[in-house]
């Protein structure tokens, strides 16, 4: 099974690796404290693998952690390495795709700005397949239901107990293009509309006269965590692959800009407005 890293594993590796350069302490000297190799110390600091709970508990002795810090990272240790639901499709999907499940599945709030496509979470089946089918992947029919059942399987997180907040900002253009037949994009906007209702979810149009926005680059998502220790996830979607850039400056950017996006549209009602014009335009 892959090690995709999640936002546990990842706070872990960051405590970890302050905790030995605070004290100006080699990988070579620390490893040998807890047991294990200079090699997997390396990867276990920049999240790469997991490590069992023994060793960081030999770590933190090593490093004269207090004791909040070793109650609190023995716990990030023993949740660090649970597996969810899209472990199953190892193989099946890219080991970004997969990594970006796992934090969205973890977020309490996700900003997510679209420029020419509706958000993965709000997309019907049959959009779905018309995205998969128009993309550049050249995907079998076999991987095309495979990744619609997978993108099926994340919507589930807007309906769960504690959902996450979701706030979306589309560009007009993600509601005019058309994707699929007039009758699947009818659908589709019709759907967006109805999830703009939920309590948790808040969805905004930056209309064409509202002309250039920070958002022209393209689109991305900021994800959010309950725990503050947890750092905010910027996940950026290209052809060249996916980016998660993790420098202060590069995320507290992406904030600014979805800050700036979301003050350039329309409000949210007005823009589930718009969008329920728009899918009567498909019908």
């Amino acid at each position: 099974m892959p090690n995709w890293p999640t936002v546990r594993r990842r706070r872990l590796a960051r405590e970890l690796s302050n905790l030995r350069q605070a004290i100006d302490m080699t990988i070579e000297d620390a490893a040998a404290s807890a047991g294990i190799s200079p090699s997997h110390l390396s990867r276990v600091e920049r999240a790469l693998v997991g490590v069992r709970v023994p060793a960081v508990r030999a770590l933190l002795q090593t490093y004269g952690a207090n004791a909040s810090t070793m109650t609190s990272l023995i716990e990030v240790a023993q949740t660090a390495t649970q597996r969810g639901w899209w472990h199953r499709y190892a193989g099946s999907i890219p080991d970004e795709y997969a990594t970006y499940i796992g934090f969205e599945a973890d977020a309490a709030r996700i900003w997510n700005f679209e420029l020419i496509s509706i958000p993965g979470l709000m997309q019907t089946e049959r959009y779905i397949r018309s995205i998969l089918q128009g993309g550049v992947a050249r995907l079998t029919e076999e991987e095309i239901e495979r990744r619609v059942e997978i993108r099926m399987r994340r919507q589930a997180l807007l309906r769960r107990e504690k959902p996450p907040g979701l706030w979306a900002v589309l560009d007009e253009a993600a509601i005019r293009r058309q994707v699929g037949s007039p009758e699947t994009m009818a659908a589709q906007l019709d759907h967006l509309a109805a999830i703009a209702s939920l309590p948790h979810v808040d969805i905004q149009v930056i209309p064409f006269t509202a002309g250039a926005h920070p958002g022209t680059p393209g689109g991305f998502v900021v994800l959010g965590f309950a725990d503050p220790a947890d750092r905010e996830v910027v996940y950026i979607e290209t052809m060249a692959g996916d980016l998660y850039p993790e420098g202060t400056a590069e995320v507290r950017g992406a904030i600014q800009a979805f800050d700036r996006l979301r003050a350039m549209a329309l409000s949210p009602d007005d823009s589930t407005s718009m969008i329920r014009a728009v899918a009567k335009e498909y019908s």
